[in-house]
């Protein structure tokens, strides 16, 4: 008797990118769902910084298509920020503190946003992450990703951890320097690509992984999300998405800029048109 066969599993990677990255990420989404590609799947979406707000929406089965549209209007709740100088001096001193070694990186990331607890209000960004949230309930196949301010170990968050879907997300994109240092189970947390922007490799397990990078390249001596997927095609089936060129001009040099959130939403969905035919054998 032949041994029954399990089911294929599928991951979604969706990593950070500001909020460009989001309305990039919602665009080559959309524009793969018209073409057929079914995201509901997905065994498990996973979320880190824009990619938390993107997993959200995709893990909850909400209308794509409304999720893109609303990236080609003005949003009154989102803010303009931007990296200083110094804060992104701040950045490569930590990756060049850190090596290759992901917890020390992300443990001078912490210290970072710690000299800086509060560069906005924390209220005005939980109005900006509630605005990007099209629900508060966690969805079941959805993790996110946040690094622990003081160790510098990368946690994953789920409808089973304890907390809160807005304080999951709103850790998962605390960039230091830009967004407030957030505070739960007694802990500290920053942003979880602040050492790799997909943490692709949290997918391994699974059979199928797709990967949207809106930054695909490494940091100082960490990997990129290539070195991420090839790591991963040794036992599963990998595309990574990263941007084209029209993305990139697209998404412009600021990812916090909600201004290009128009012409990065739609520079993801042409960008989906050349990608059909590729996810859809995959996925």
């Amino acid at each position: 008797m032949a041994r029954p066969t399990r089911p294929l599993s599928r991951a979604l990677v969706l990593g950070g990118g500001g909020v460009t990255g989001i309305a990039w990420e919602v665009g080559v989404l959309a524009g793969l769902s018209s073409r057929g590609i079914d995201w509901n799947r997905a065994t498990s979406v996973i979320g880190t910084s824009a990619g938390s707000f993107v997993g959200t929406a995709v893990a909850s089965g909400y209308d794509l298509e409304r999720l893109f549209a609303s990236q080609l209007v003005p949003d009154e709740n989102e803010v303009d920020v931007k990296a200083s100088e110094a804060t992104r001096a701040a950045w490569w001193a930590a990756l060049a503190e850190g090596g290759d070694d992901p917890r020390k990186v992300g443990a001078a990331m912490g210290r970072i946003s710690k000299a800086d607890p509060e560069p906005v209000s924390p209220a005005t960004r939980r109005q900006v992450v509630a605005s990007r949230l099209v629900t508060t309930d966690w969805p079941t196949r959805l993790k996110v990703t946040a690094i622990d301010a003081d160790t510098g170990e990368l946690h994953l968050f789920d409808e089973h951890t304890g907390v809160s879907l807005t304080d999951a997300v709103s850790a998962s994109g605390a960039v230091p320097g830009v967004w407030p240092l957030e505070h739960f189970l007694g802990r500290s947390w920053v942003d979880g690509g602040m050492v790799s922007t997909t943490n692709a490799r949290l997918a391994a397990g699974h059979d199928r992984i797709v990967i949207l990078a809106p930054m695909p390249d490494g940091y100082g001596r960490i990997p990129g999300a290539a070195a991420d997927a090839e790591a991963l095609a040794e036992q599963a089936q990998v595309c990574l998405i990263a941007p084209d060129e029209q993305s990139v001009e697209g998404i412009g040099p600021n990812p916090y800029d909600p201004r290009r959130r128009k012409a990065a939403a739609r520079a993801g969905r042409a960008q989906a048109e050349a990608l059909a035919d590729k996810v859809a054998l995959l996925w």
